[in-house]
């Protein structure tokens, strides 16, 4: 029993799919920030306890070493340095109180999802927040 040849198109065809679906199989899925959390992150600080900055969003700047955190999009910069795991971030900053007493301010955060969830302290507030990235 001989069979017939596959017409060209055919041929062509099934090699397209078959190309596809391996750059499919390479690609891995969805970048998530536990596997690459570089770019700019936002989202609005959630007040738990104490006056914060909620009226507008903050953002979160991860790069290759460093991170930086500015709540509320205001003047005041936190910063830190970003661990090879992603699986947490910590930045910091500290200023002076209107009674020249030290004002620190805390962010903590980690990956959750396609997301990065994380809290925010100073001693007069305690606020959680979802950061997303607008282009993932």
């Amino acid at each position: 029993m001989t069979t017939a040849p596959l017409p060209r198109v055919s041929i062509l065809l099934a090699a397209a799919v078959l190309s596809l679906s391996s750059l499919a199989a390479c690609s891995g899925g969805p970048v998530t920030p536990d596997r690459d959390p570089t770019g700019i992150w936002t989202g609005a600080l959630v007040t738990d306890e104490g006056t914060c900055p909620s009226e507008r969003d903050s953002t979160l700047q991860i790069n290759a070493h460093d991170i930086s955190f500015t709540p509320g999009d205001g003047s005041i910069v936190l910063k830190g340095k970003r661990l090879p795991d992603n699986s947490h971030f910590r930045a910091r900053a500290q200023t002076k109180g209107a009674d020249g007493k030290p004002w620190p301010m805390v962010f903590d955060a980690y990956p959750v999802g396609r997301a990065i969830g994380g809290t925010y302290g100073t001693p007069a507030c305690r606020a959680h927040i979802t950061l997303t990235h607008p282009t993932r």
